[in-house]
């Protein structure tokens, strides 16, 4: 086999939480990923020197890092500092609302009274009254949630956060305090680690435009009707200099904070156009990287995906020159998404496997290079150890195998011949288009309300009817609101517990940029851009009436009419691409549990190799009863159920479950008698998809689904007309 040559390109960014107003953070997920991933990542690359890696680190993420090593506290870090004995009602509503917001199975299930409480608290959408819960419990509520975000490397370095975690629950005010002070010396080590690593050659840091805005869209929003032909977009944005700035003041940024200015760039989003590769030119970047998806739909059809795929690249558009990496999708979402179900060295196995296989086939000339970018912050709340032991697997077979090398992007520039694309198609890493961003309904209300209040600026710029500090502050203001995430979270596509603070801060630029001006704001800015002045699209429906499908027919609408329905689509911060199956339809009668998975519309099943696992557990204290159907999709006769008891062992339980298996979804019926359990249990139910006993797909991804089994009089009490 030939020699592999691979690129890992790990990804830092949050948003901008900073109200416009007071400046304090709303939320506090730089602080708590301080404490995970942005230091696990730096540690596990110094524990293994010889694995090279390049990590990009979005300015605005640096600037709140700086903030919070400076004293700047977020208002969930106040909320944590406050002694519980003064928490106000209101408080504590907050903390109900707020302090469960991490992993459900490697957060909350893994420490028992984390778990109680949240039971304790019900549904986010109508919670347990906070009358109801007392001091001890609000002060425990105040010290998991924080607890539960600390990684590997602090777990490893802070004895306390151990000690805790062995204590459990009763936790006292000077634990409490100790704690988050933890927090910010896990914080103060983040940029510094990274340093080191830069300085001895072993990671090469990129930047990405300082606010991480979808820069094509800044240059011309209309460029979105290239890969979104036919969809209704807003009045045209094109402020080609605000994309400038942001490219320029991001890598002025990069050069202070890392003492030497970037070479290469990851456009937020992995955001292309041949405009933006023109500033990315004019401010001196040598390389950027974006998602396999814009070579192919540069490039005519056709083309041997390995051979296209597994080359740097030297892109000229129109004159503009810079040196491309485009990433493989399909190893890089095993990162992000199914790697962290399995075993950490079958994952770190399986992933070297491949890239052998890649070294096997290339029949191209020189070193094949494979690279494999992504969010490098939020994938590791769902592995075991927050990532650790499949990292440390990973990285240690990476440095011992001869045939395969890690390297930096310039490494391999300095030494590789780029194979040359004379232009280039403008997209994302998500479907290789702007979808996300723009030409639905809220998304194209923001876009309408940033255009116009950057009209305003303009306006005043060039009247001279404000002073050069108001309009630098309304700019300030403005470059804010031009950020990506504010868009991601106004589609349909994307929902998050938090989606109120992004709309809250999105219009709180604008309205600051406004205020600094000294002119009247739009007026819709003084609501919410949702139609229903909710803060979260539709994340689903649950069962409206008993179904009972036919499994001895083929499925019509009526069999699924009155069950819940799952978007598997709808997700949170990551997105990933090439999943099987895209709806979740699940329901029951007095007698059974239903399911039915649906692959994406048009698209139909490939069940070749693959096994579908249907796990079911209770969600009380008979932790120990767990059951799980296997359906084998080539051949779902082998469907079984079995039972794994309170020593692992695994037991057929009586009771054959129905499977169906057609092109058009997937369909799966367990009794209740076969699971052992009666009206009133809650049920706890996930589905996985495996390929040779690895997880590739778990749904519903992050919190699986919860129910209790229904009771005769469930219709009932349910009917509606």
């Amino acid at each position: 086999m030939r020699k592999v040559d691979v690129v890992f390109l790990w990804h830092m960014h949050q948003p901008d939480y900073r109200d416009p107003v007071s400046e304090i953070p709303l939320l506090p997920w730089v602080r708590l990923h301080a404490t995970r991933a942005y230091l696990d990542m730096a540690d596990a690359l110094e524990r293994h020197p010889a694995v090279k890696a390049a990590v990009n680190f979005v300015p605005v993420l640096i600037d709140q890092l700086e903030a919070l090593v400076s004293g700047t506290t977020d208002l969930y870090q106040t909320l944590s500092y406050k002694p519980a004995r003064l928490l106000t009602e209101d408080d504590a509503a907050f903390l109900l609302r707020q302090f469960f917001s991490c992993h459900a199975e490697t957060g909350i299930r893994a420490r028992p009274r984390y778990e109680a409480l949240w039971r304790k608290r019900g549904s986010a959408d109508a919670p347990r009254s906070a009358r109801d819960f007392d001091e001890r419990d609000l002060r425990d509520l105040q010290v998991l949630f924080n607890l539960t975000w600390f990684g590997a490397t602090a777990r490893r370095e802070y004895p306390l956060i151990a000690q805790l975690e062995a204590k459990g629950a009763g936790f006292t005010e000077d634990e409490k305090r100790r704690l988050l002070r933890v927090q910010v010396a896990c914080a103060r080590r983040v940029l510094p680690a990274w340093r080191r690593l830069i300085a001895r050659g072993q990671v090469e840091a990129s930047t990405t435009p300082y606010f991480h805005p979808i820069l094509p869209l800044l240059i011309d929003s209309d460029v979105a009707a290239e890969g979104l032909p036919g969809a209704p977009l807003p009045p045209r944005f094109a402020w080609p200099a605000d994309a400038r700035m942001q490219v320029l003041r991001a890598v002025e940024r990069h050069t202070q904070v890392f003492g030497q200015a970037p070479v290469g760039v990851w456009p937020a989003e992995g955001s292309v156009s041949p405009d933006a590769v023109r500033l990315f030119n004019d401010a001196g970047l040598r390389w950027m990287a974006t998602d396999e998806a814009q070579l192919f739909h540069t490039l005519p059809a056709g083309v041997d995906r390995a051979d296209a795929l597994y080359r740097a690249r030297h892109v000229d558009v129109n004159g503009a020159q810079i040196d491309a990496f485009f990433r493989d999708r399909t190893l890089s979402d095993l990162l992000g998404f199914s790697y962290a179900h399995n075993a950490p060295e079958v994952s770190a196995r399986d992933l070297m496997a491949r890239l052998h296989e890649i070294g096997t086939q290339w029949r191209g000339e020189g070193t094949p290079v494979v690279v494999i970018a992504l969010d490098g912050e939020n994938p590791w709340e769902a592995y075991a150890q927050s990532g650790a032991p499949f990292l440390d697997a990973l990285y240690a077979l990476l440095a011992a195998d001869e045939a395969v090398r890690t390297r930096t992007p310039t490494e391999v520039l300095n030494s590789s011949a780029r194979a040359p694309l004379h232009g280039l198609a403008s997209g994302s890493w998500i479907d290789g288009n702007f979808g996300v961003w723009i030409g639905k309904p809220v998304e194209n209300s923001a876009w309408r309300l940033l255009g116009e209040v950057r009209s305003l600026l303009a306006s005043a710029e060039a009247s001279g009817v404000a002073s050069p500090e108001s309009v630098a502050h309304a700019r300030e203001h403005l470059l804010r609101a031009e950020g990506s995430d504010w868009f991601w979270w106004y589609g349909d596509r994307f929902v998050s517990d938090n989606d109120a603070e992004f709309d809250y801060l999105f219009r709180g630029h604008l309205r600051a940029a406004c205020a600094a001006l000294g002119v009247p704001c739009p007026p819709a800015l003084g609501r919410s851009l949702y139609p229903t002045n909710t803060a979260s699209p539709d994340r689903g429906r649950t069962p409206r009436a008993f179904v009972s499908p036919n499994f001895a027919k083929e499925t019509t609408f009526f069999d699924w009419a009155d069950a819940g329905v799952l978007d598997l689509s709808v997700q949170g911060s990551m997105h990933r691409t090439g999943a099987v199956f895209r709806r979740l339809r699940w329901g029951f009668d007095a007698g059974s549990l239903y399911l039915r998975l649906e692959p994406s519309d048009g698209e139909t099943v490939d069940t070749s190799t693959l096994m579908l696992r249907v796990d079911i557990s209770r969600d009380d204290a008979i932790a120990a009863q767990h059951h799980f159907v296997e359906v084998h999709l080539a051949a779902s006769e082998n469907a079984c159920v079995t039972r794994a008891d309170a020593r692992g062992h695994s037991v057929r339980l009586t009771g054959t479950p129905q499977v169906k298996v057609r092109p058009s979804g997937v369909e799966v019926g367990v009794t209740f008698g076969a699971l052992e359990v009666e009206a009133g249990a809650q049920l706890v139910v996930s589905v996985a998809l495996l390929r040779d006993g690895l997880e590739l797909e778990r749904h519903p991804a992050g919190r699986p689904l919860t129910f209790e089994v229904p009771a005769l009089t469930y219709e009932d009490e349910n009917w509606s007309v």
